[in-house]
């Protein structure tokens, strides 16, 4: 095993050329954006790359990393801000259920947000994320500055903060969650434009304002708490059947990764010592692998040495319901939830459903979900028997290597449940877990009961 527990491995993923249309070809994952004015923008402008992206549910995209949610759509800027200059921000709000602006360390943790709803609008437009506003207002444009520097207690109305580092390099993610239905994947608004005011005042816009911030053109890297080869290690011990699973399938809120590790592996990466168990084990509420702020998760490993199928029972929070074209934005308990399941060491995501794609629950409230490969699905796993279906994939972990066989890579799986954004009352919510073992109590019917089945079993229950 490798002494080793910290890897940061450059994602190599080539852009196709639709991609780069707008800032420029070649393969120097190091090089700078020269933008060719002549070029019009396909997809990104030149601040922005794609990122990370799960659409296909294989696993296999070269940029599903990081444990995209697959109603989410992503894209990746760095750059390096001059020294004395300032950095201006106009975008329009998106048509879509959620969007922010993040900072990063480059080790991928999270710094702040510019969080939509508290983007003050420009004068004679709408923010349409605050509840009670027309979501659907034509005005939608707003301004906001970037600033070096810590974060302060109480930040400045419009200001991204990104921490100051030598030679000014700034990461952030943009992201846009659940765009409106027959919209663009950016909710029909155009990308965040910077403008750069030099320290002599010299303004730059556009393309020029790409090439004096350096943006690289290359996709944001992939960070990980420990090497593949030590992953595999500690997924080789094989310490019961089905490991790292579970065997009585049990939610684990998510902390650092060191800490996720730790629980996951039952071996303390720090001391290289194993432990017991999760429960009454510290924990640092620094989340990595370039989390949003405004989401919390919690995770459970299963394997199909277990059982083929898993039953999900639990009740939904209230969410604001936008894919329709929903005309007002709501005050509701939690502004977005998703469940998805995802491999374990490539870090991808395979499926997800989100609130409105969970069309049914029973008088009390709750929803089941049944999760298998295609071939074990019941046959009542549908929605006219009042069931919502989440399919999981054959890579199980993700690791395809021949030798991965024997302990059951394509076995495993992994489930994350996202809470975006609660309200304060709402106390039920993941953020308020403050702790291993607190997940139930905290949470209560809202953190669903997981058990594993058959399709025999559950075909047995008959429709509705």
């Amino acid at each position: 095993m490798k002494n080793t527990f910290k890897l940061n491995i450059v994602l190599t993923a080539v852009l196709t050329s639709v991609g780069l249309t707008a800032c420029g070809g070649g393969s120097d994952d190091n090089s700078t954006v020269t933008v060719q004015p002549e070029q019009p923008s396909a997809l990104t402008d030149c601040m922005w790359q794609n990122s990370f992206s799960s659409k296909s549910g294989t696993g296999e995209d070269p940029l599903n990393i990081a444990f995209p949610d697959s109603n989410v759509n992503y894209w990746s800027s760095e750059f390096a801000v001059p020294e004395g200059a300032k950095v201006t921000i106009d975008g329009d709000y998106p048509y879509s259920r959620h969007f922010s602006l993040v900072s990063y360390t480059a080790e991928g943790l999270r710094v702040n947000s510019l969080l939509d709803s508290t983007i003050a609008p420009n004068k004679g437009s709408v923010n349409p994320f605050i509840p009670g506003n027309n979501r659907l207002d034509k005005s939608r444009s707003y301004t906001a500055q970037l600033e070096l520097g810590e974060l302060p207690e109480n930040p400045v109305e419009n200001t991204l903060y990104a921490p100051k580092t030598e030679g000014n390099k700034v990461a952030m993610l943009y992201r846009v969650y659940v765009p409106n239905k027959n919209m663009d994947e950016k909710g029909n608004a155009s990308f965040p434009r910077f403008k750069v005011q030099l320290a002599n005042g010299e303004v730059k816009t556009g393309n020029d304002a790409c090439n004096v911030l350096q943006v690289k053109r290359t996709p944001i890297q992939k960070t990980t708490t420990i090497s593949e080869a030590t992953s595999l290690a500690l997924f080789n011990q094989q310490l019961h059947e089905g490991f790292p699973a579970q065997q009585i399938p049990t939610w684990y809120k998510a902390f650092s990764g060191v800490d996720n590790i730790k629980c996951i592996y039952k071996f303390d990466p720090v001391t290289k010592k194993p432990i017991d168990k999760c429960e009454g084990q510290p924990v640092t509420p620094k989340l990595n692998y370039w989390a949003t702020p405004d989401n919390e998760y919690v995770f459970a490993m299963t394997s199909r040495r277990l059982g083929k199928v898993m039953e999900l029972r639990g009740k939904l929070p209230p969410t604001v319901k936008t894919l329709n074209n929903d005309p007002l934005f709501e005050k509701t308990d939690v502004r977005y939830w998703s469940i998805c399941s995802n491999e374990l060491i490539t870090t991808a995501t395979n499926y997800c459903l989100y609130d409105e794609q969970i069309k049914n629950v029973d008088k009390d409230g709750f929803y089941t979900i049944v999760a298998s490969l295609p071939e074990d699905r019941p046959a009542n796993a549908t929605e006219a028997c009042g069931v919502n279906y989440l399919q999981l994939s054959p890579r199980g972990s993700g690791y395809m290597g021949e030798d991965g066989k024997a302990v059951g890579h394509g076995d495993l799986g992994i489930f994350i449940m996202r809470n975006l954004l609660p309200d304060p009352e709402f106390k039920q919510a993941v953020q308020n877990v403050k702790a291993w073992g607190e997940e139930k109590t905290v949470m209560g019917d809202y953190l669903p009961d997981m058990k594993y089945t058959s399709k025999e079993d559950f075909e047995a229950k008959g429709c509705n």
